[in-house]
């Protein structure tokens, strides 16, 4: 959520799609950053976990709200609203045969994106690969382009 024009750092409050304040206290489904303050401009983010994902679906609205702190009495909210757009990924793993005592490199193909992929996790019985003990894989994060990036892991 960004808002210019502030005279002074002023708290985001979030609203659900149900109309009710988010609370802060609920860190089982999102997570508040209120953000940074700059020369009258404000940027707060509301993170979604995936633990709410799940109830909602695509095209529930989001809404940021504020009001000056200093003229609270006599200023209007401040409102935007987000709507939440789910995509479709999809993911295509390619066979690789390779030699023993040879490295491994495995390539998974991300399509139905928009953007390129800020980073990739690869994991192995739900643990990021790069943080297990003794753990010689390298992860590439690949490159963006038609609506898919390829990303490797190598062994």
């Amino acid at each position: 959520c960004s808002v210019s024009g502030l005279s002074q750092n002023t708290p985001v409050t979030w609203i659900g799609p149900d109309d009710n304040e988010i609370s802060e206290s609920d860190t089982n489904n999102y997570e508040i950053n209120q953000g940074s303050f700059i020369f009258t401009n404000k940027a707060a983010t509301l993170t979604i976990k995936t633990a709410k994902i799940s109830s909602l679906s695509s095209g529930a609205v989001f809404k940021c709200k504020l009001r000056s702190s200093l003229y609270s009495t006599h200023s209007p909210d401040v409102v935007k609203e987000m709507e939440l757009s789910f995509f479709t990924l999809g993911v295509q793993a390619i066979n690789k045969e390779v030699e023993s005592g040879t490295d491994a490199t495995i390539s998974c193909v991300i399509t139905g994106i928009t953007d390129d992929l800020d980073s990739v996790i690869w994991r192995k019985s739900g643990t990021d690969v790069t943080t297990l003990s003794g753990s010689n894989y390298v992860v590439s994060a690949g490159t963006y382009g038609s609506n898919s990036q390829t990303t490797t892991l190598t062994v």
